[in-house]
């Protein structure tokens, strides 16, 4: 990896590692559809800009309708049950848990598109992962909240899917921006009918800056310059490495406390989630999901797309950069 590429790795990294710790300040004095709203209103002002003078009037225009499902699936209905589940669940096993989404995404392999047999490492990754998370929700005090943040990985699946499907013609930032765009408004209306008066303190108020500017807007420009610059194949070890930062933050800025459960049940998910991206050593069906593409789609590839939908990107395929 070049000096570049390893100093944007380490910055999503970081990026993509904090906004659990972020979303725990955070709620100190606003309610999880607040923060929710905060985070994503400040991302869509960031990235609007740049978006518009990419096509994003017309990607309004022909595609709204996949746009608001897209807004639903993978930002409103995902950030908000992070948020909430935060509640009861320490912020770095929020990050963990999270880290499940390739889990998910390998389950919709079997049942969205044509079926396809998976590889023993494939099948073997899912038992893993899903041990891991068996062993996560027997944390003390995280059970209600754990299945939330996990519903919220669910969700990052789906709208994965759904972007790779909908969206291989669009250049990513675009779609970043027509998707968080749509879902401000109705978290912002939610947000202020439900939840009572926030409570706004200088540390409140610049966790939801960081969330916002550096977390989203920022994290996907970094991760699509480094796709840039190393390859899809590359950046997509910040699955695996986003968490083990959330974990860090939160021990180190929070005190939150690591038991040997949530060491045990944390390594059990990364393993699962590594072994569940391994590429095949087939080409997928163009229909069927296919897992490494997919976990580079956050949100996807913007001069290889072609290749991506087919299944038979390379491992250094040339794309661009929330």
């Amino acid at each position: 990896m070049s000096r570049r590429g390893l100093l944007l790795f380490m910055t999503v990294s970081v990026l993509w590692g904090v906004p659990y710790l972020l979303v725990s300040v955070a709620l100190e004095g606003l309610g999880p559809v607040s923060v929710a709203a905060g985070r994503v209103t400040l991302g869509a002002l960031v990235l609007l800009p740049v978006a518009w003078r990419r096509g994003l009037p017309r990607l309004l225009r022909e595609r709204w309708r996949a746009l608001l499902l897209l807004a639903a699936v993978e930002v409103a209905a995902p950030l908000t049950l992070i948020a909430v589940g935060e509640r009861t669940v320490p912020s770095g096993l929020a990050g963990v848990l999270i880290a499940t989404e390739p889990l998910f995404i390998l389950a919709l392999g079997l049942f969205w598109g044509k079926r396809r047999r998976l590889a023993r490492g494939a099948w073997a990754g899912a038992a893993l992962g899903f041990l891991g998370v068996v062993v996560l929700l027997g944390v003390a005090g995280t059970g209600t909240g754990a299945v939330l943040v996990s519903a919220a990985a669910a969700c990052y699946a789906v709208g994965a899917v759904l972007m790779h499907r909908l969206f291989p013609d669009v250049p990513p930032l675009t779609v970043a921006a027509g998707m968080l765009a749509p879902a401000a408004g109705p978290l912002l209306a939610v947000a202020a009918a439900t939840e009572p008066a926030p409570q706004v303190t200088a540390r409140v108020l610049l966790a939801v800056i960081g969330l916002g500017t550096a977390c989203t807007a920022g994290g996907f420009t970094a991760f699509f310059a480094l796709i840039g610059a190393e390859g899809p194949a590359r950046a997509a070890f910040i699955t695996y490495v986003a968490p083990v930062v959330a974990v860090a933050a939160g021990v180190l800025l929070l005190g939150e406390p690591v038991t040997a459960r949530t060491a045990v049940g944390t390594l059990l998910v990364l393993a699962g989630a590594a072994l569940a991206a391994r590429r095949p050593t087939a080409a997928a069906p163009p229909d069927s999901p296919d897992v490494p593409a997919l976990l580079d789609k956050r949100p996807g590839n913007e001069q290889d797309v072609g290749q991506v939908v087919n299944g038979s990107r390379g491992a250094e395929a040339d794309v661009q950069p929330l």
